[in-house]
């Protein structure tokens, strides 16, 4: 602490002496150490520091601009901060600038629009492009120094319009710059700053294929070290060991010059042993021991770019039967969804047992209706599941002829591009198309209502009238046959209590547990903690990558940033719980400016545009 106190001592004297320009160049810089030395706290502070720069802008140049950056960095130092203090001190400035903020706003400018509607995406080749001249500049001139500046800058630039890929695609470039100087200077020091900068950024990558290039250049960098310090090279057998996978995405547990696979602080046990542990537990009815060795057996085979479907199924058919049990304990219908899109991705790893496994995912609907929704049926028929599937795949098949028929019947590239004909064509087509993205629209809607009234007719008449509303892509008429599936539930005014929210949270379980025996829902979607812990927002604990089961019709995902279903947002480390079964009244509230600046804009822009589904659509007009 008095180190990081004393490092930001020496910038604010100078801020002093030389103004704000220079102390933000001198804030990156240090940002720049923290994160090549692994130093978080540091890292924190420094964000902290630049936010309180952006604010004392705002407040000179009465920009609400500033303000708006100030508030993005101290919510990125809150994420990164594992000191309650100093998160304490951070949610306190966030909501000092939000106030400021919201004051400006009324007397600056009407017309200002907040950063948070429009965020910058950048495109792979946009990126690229924006390092071009920055590349040429290590070529040409050599200021490494600055450099090292200008990356810095980007990645900030990355944090504040929240563009992963450019904040990634920054830190990377860091770690370029460190790997070439401890190439030439033989610096091991160099290498070391590499090597953190390369797992901070594939901790924050949401890309699969750039974690592959992270790995690649931890394990080059490795080499680089070992042919530096013994002259020896890296064992073939330790190469193999981290090219399948077992490799930190959080800032590692020692210091770089440690190997990799170590740094994950793996207990020494064989799969093999994982498994019969796992099953031992499991039979004494100790679930959480169970599920902690069957995921461990699963980490320890798990490499998505070249998966051991055998073994993978072997452990996923394990936590299936752990998460059947803990829903039998506990009767909660979400244990057996995820116990259901187990046994769905067992299916998709290998044909053996296939009847076997079709029969436990019946019973798994059982199981449901008797534990969870107080229903008792004596036989589910597995005709259905094939009847759904059979249906899907008819409305795939017939979307996917009638692009060829556009194709064949609107085709403008046969014509020379001054032709007048060219323009008409364009247009004909542009109709076709929207016509089909309709009928795509239509056609779900209708599979959906059957779906809806299949569960109804299952689990008994509704508490109150009710209306299920499409969102996302769905409401817009851009959804495909392959789309998630986005949804809320408006229910009758004055009809909100405890029984008819466990009838709607029951009938929407039941309706997931049909969508995810459609096949197609990947299991980090589910938000299994073994597998997938979103809410711990630890990266070792967000580890599973489903390479394997098709993705298509499915709910949206449980992950903090999705969930956009009637289950809405569990509780989060930064967010209140979020419900997407209201009334009228209560969903229309989303759309105020507190909830929404809270929420970041994103549930206020979700709900602008909704569509009918089923149930009673009046309930839509109250809405709005």
């Amino acid at each position: 602490m008095l180190r990081v106190c004393e490092t930001l001592r020496v910038v604010d004297v100078k801020s002093k002496r030389l103004g704000l320009a220079r102390t933000e160049t001198d804030y990156l810089r240090a940002l720049q150490d923290a994160m090549a030395n692994m130093d978080r706290y540091a890292e924190v502070e420094v964000l902290k520091s630049l936010g309180d720069v952006n604010l004392e802008q705002g407040q000179l140049k009465k920009s609400p601009e500033k303000f708006e950056r100030a508030m993005v960095l101290y919510r990125t130092a809150l994420i990164r901060c594992n000191d309650a203090g100093v998160g304490e001190s951070l949610e306190y400035r966030y909501h000092y600038v939000e106030k400021l903020r919201l004051g400006k706003l009324s007397t600056v400018s009407s017309s200002y629009e907040p950063l948070t509607n429009v965020r910058k995406f950048y495109s792979l080749a946009s990126v690229a492009e924006k390092f071009l001249d920055l590349d040429k500049s290590l070529t040409v001139s050599g200021n490494r120094g600055s450099l090292l500046i200008e990356y810095t800058r980007l990645m900030v630039e990355g944090i504040v319009n929240g563009d992963n890929m450019l904040e990634v695609e920054a830190i990377k470039s860091l770690g370029d710059v460190y790997l070439k100087r401890g190439t030439e200077t033989r610096d091991t020091t160099c290498l070391t700053k590499a090597t953190a900068l390369y797992n901070t950024a594939l901790a924050r990558c949401e890309r699969f294929q750039g974690t592959v290039a992270f790995i690649h250049r931890l394990l080059y960098t490795a080499r680089i070290r070992q042919r530096k310090t013994t002259g020896k090279k890296i064992p073939k057998s330790q190469v193999q060991q981290q090219q399948q996978g077992h490799v930190s995405r959080g800032f590692p547990m020692t210091s770089p010059n440690t190997d990799v696979r170590d740094a994950m602080g793996h207990q020494s046990m064989s799969y093999e042993e994982y498994i019969t542990t796992g099953d031992r537990a499991l039979t004494d009815g100790k679930l959480d021991v169970a599920e902690q060795n069957f995921a461990s057996a699963l980490r320890e085979i798990h490499n998505p770019s070249k998966p051991d479907r055998g073994k993978e199924a072997e452990c996923l058919s394990r936590l299936g039967d752990v998460y059947v049990q803990r829903g039998e304990t506990t009767k909660e219908g979400r244990k057996f969804t995820q116990a259901a899109a187990l046994y769905n991705s067992v299916m998709a790893r290998t044909e053996k047992d296939k009847y076997s496994v079709t029969n436990r995912l019946q019973e798994i609907e059982q199981s449901f209706l008797h534990y969870t929704a107080n229903v008792e049926t004596k036989h589910v028929p597995p005709e259905l599941a094939i009847c759904h599937k059979k249906r899907l795949q008819e409305m795939r098949t017939h979307a996917k002829s009638q692009l060829e028929a556009i194709d064949q019947q609107h085709n403008p590239y046969q014509y020379d591009e001054d032709d007048p004909v060219m323009i008409t064509v364009e247009a004909e087509r542009a109709e076709a198309v929207k016509t089909l993205f309709k009928n795509i629209a239509k056609d779900r809607q209708s599979f959906i209502q059957d779906l809806i009234d299949e569960c109804i007719t299952t689990l008994g008449r509704p508490p109150c009238t009710y209306a299920f509303i499409g969102l996302g892509s769905q409401a817009t008429e851009l959804v495909t046959p392959y789309s998630d599936l986005e949804f809320a539930i408006l229910i009758e005014e004055g009809k909100d209590n405890d029984d008819t929210r466990r009838y709607f949270l029951n009938l929407t379980h039941y309706l997931h547990l049909k969508v995810i025996n459609l096949g197609e829902t990947i299991l980090p979607a589910m938000a299994i903690p073994s597998l997938n812990d979103f809410l711990s927002e630890d990266p070792e604990k967000d580890w599973f990558f489903d390479s394997v089961t098709p993705r298509g019709f499915a709910f949206d995902g449980f992950m903090p940033w999705a969930s956009k279903t009637p289950f809405g947002r569990d509780q989060t480390k930064r967010k209140p719980p979020v419900s997407f079964i209201q009334t009228p009244a209560e969903m229309a509230k989303f759309q105020l400016l507190d909830v929404s600046v809270a929420e970041g804009y994103h549930l206020s822009d979700i709900l602008r545009r909704i569509v009918f589904l089923t149930g009673q659509e009046a309930l839509t007009y109250m809405f709005f």
